[in-house]
């Protein structure tokens, strides 16, 4: 009697269990860069992005949302791919690479330090950024600005494939900021 007790919950425990398992939405990945059919064809040019600088809470793989003013939350079963500023690094040297028609041979080193990316309740993705481009020979600065940057989201669904494209495109408008202003 005890053994088929006992039997008996050990089966429902691991029912419930593989119930209640198959109700969690799998871990999406989410890259900030676009895929490579979306970009367009490049050469490396001579401007170096360095790492960007992003505040402690978006240094890590969390994909974070503005719910209220003073408030952020984690998105759940949603990561970014990779840490947020190599991600911004990478995507700032690639869209600065295509973007370069002409002065792809100077020496520059550009510096991006982010106050703010996240998406908004508003509906907008906002990136917040100081940035300044150097000629890395002389170490004149060539230009510097404050940007913000404020990107729609669509109305809905607010998943993160649509994060991840908004704020990818609020980083590809940083980088054609810089070029428009360095360049």
């Amino acid at each position: 009697m005890m053994k088929t007790f006992l039997r008996g919950g050990i089966a429902a425990l691991f029912v419930a269990a593989s119930a209640a398992c198959s109700t969690v939405a799998p871990l999406q990945q989410v890259l900030l860069s676009p895929p490579q059919s979306a970009r367009a064809e490049t050469q490396a040019s001579d401007w170096q992005v360095r790492r960007v600088r992003v505040p402690e809470y978006l240094d890590n793989y969390d994909i974070q949302l503005r719910t209220d003013e003073y408030v952020l939350t984690r998105m759940p079963n949603a990561k970014w791919a990779e840490r947020l500023p190599v991600a911004m690094t990478r995507l700032l040297q690639q869209t600065i690479d295509e973007k370069l028609v002409a002065e792809r041979d100077r020496d520059y080193e550009v510096d991006v330090v982010v106050d703010a990316f996240e998406p908004q309740p508003s509906g907008q993705v906002v990136l917040a950024a100081r940035w300044k481009v150097t000629d890395s020979k002389t170490e004149t600065v060539i230009a510097r600005d404050n940007t913000v940057i404020q990107q729609a989201l669509p109305a809905r669904p607010r998943d993160a494939a649509a994060i991840g494209e908004a704020m990818s495109d609020a980083v590809r408008e940083l980088a054609f900021e810089i070029v428009a202003k360095a360049g």
